[in-house]
């Protein structure tokens, strides 16, 4: 009876460090998780970063690039923003 005790005594030590060996594992993997997670969050910020300077800066050429042709063509500018206002109006009365 003593060996199967002993038997006993060193397999429960055998399973406390494996036990141990397993906790440490998820830890590692916990910590692996969060920074890879925290990688990606920061090249999606980077990432809108830049799209929100492109996005901006093709809207500040648009702009312009319309400034420019109502300046060139003043009246066309005009009358194309009246007819579109009619649509929009006519568009805008039919709702019943």
């Amino acid at each position: 009876m003593d060996r199967s005790s002993a038997t006993i005594d060193d397999e429960t030590t055998d399973i406390h460090r494996e036990i141990d060996r397993l906790r440490a594992d998820l830890r590692q993997i916990r910590g692996d998780i969060a920074a890879l997670g925290g990688d990606a969050l920061r090249a999606a910020r980077v990432g809108l970063s830049e799209s929100a300077k492109n996005v901006g800066a093709q809207g500040k050429a648009v702009t312009e690039g319309a400034g420019k042709q109502i300046a060139a063509h003043p009246f066309l500018s005009i009358a194309t923003a009246f007819a579109i206002g009619m649509m929009l109006g006519y568009r805008g009365g039919r709702r019943d």
